[in-house]
C-alpha cells in the first residue's frame, strides 16, 4: 500500500500440502494445510476487500485432485484445497455488488511441486501425465500465468465465481 496506494489483484496460491491416506494423515498436517489454505486466504482476502472494491480481482487456486476420483493420498490436500473453492464461490456472491470479481483455477503445472513428485513416483507421475490430452503439464508463466492475468483483466469483467479448469483436459476425463 506504501509503494502502489491499493491493492488491485490478490492471488492465493501457497499453502502447506497435507498428503497421506485419511489413516496415515496426521492431526497437525490437516490442520496446518486449513491454517495455510483457506484461512490464510479469507484472511487476506478481508484484508484487502476495502481496496479491491470497484475493480479489483481475486484468483484462488485448487487442486484436480479433489475431482478425482480415486484421490487416495490426496483427501486432506482435497479437502484443504475445496474449503478454498467455497470461499471463492461466496466471496464471488457476497462482494460482487462490491465490484469485487473472485474466481478460482485448478491448474497442472509444471511447478516445483511436479517436479519433486516426477521425482519421487516417476511411474505414478508418468500416469498421471497420460491422462491429459494436450499431452503435457501446463507451462507456469504462459499457460497458467496466462490465463490468471486474464481473470485479473478487463477481458473478464463479466467473468465471477468460476473454477477455470487449467489442466490441459485432465479433470474432465477422469
Amino acid at each position: 500500500l506504501a509503494e502502489f496506494g491499493t491493492v488491485d489483484i490478490v492471488v492465493n496460491n501457497a499453502q502447506m500440502v497435507p498428503l497421506g491416506t485419511l489413516l496415515e494423515v496426521k492431526d497437525k498436517a490437516f490442520e496446518g494445510g486449513f491454517r495455510t489454505g483457506p484461512l490464510a486466504a479469507l484472511r487476506l482476502m478481508r484484508a484487502c476487500h476495502g481496496h479491491l472494491k470497484g475493480g479489483g480481482a481475486i484468483v484462488n487456486v485448487g487442486t484436480g485432485a479433489a475431482l478425482r476420483p480415486d484421490p487416495v493420498g490426496f483427501g486432506a490436500y482435497a479437502a484443504v484445497k475445496e474449503a478454498t473453492r467455497s470461499l471463492t464461490r461466496a466471496a464471488a456472491s457476497e462482494w460482487g455488488p462490491d465490484g469485487i470479481r473472485v474466481n478460482a483455477i485448478i491448474p497442472v503445472a509444471m511447478s516445483p511441486g511436479m517436479e519433486m513428485w516426477s521425482e519421487m513416483a516417476p511411474t505414478e507421475y508418468e500416469a498421471f501425465m497420460k491422462t491429459i490430452p494436450l499431452g503435457r503439464g501446463g507451462d507456469p508463466e504462459l499457460d497458467i500465468g496466462r490465463a490468471v492475468a486474464f481473470l485479473c483483466g478487463p477481458d473478464a469483467s463479466y467473468i465471477t465465481g468460476t473454477t477455470m479448469m487449467l489442466d490441459g483436459g485432465q479433470a474432465y476425463l477422469r
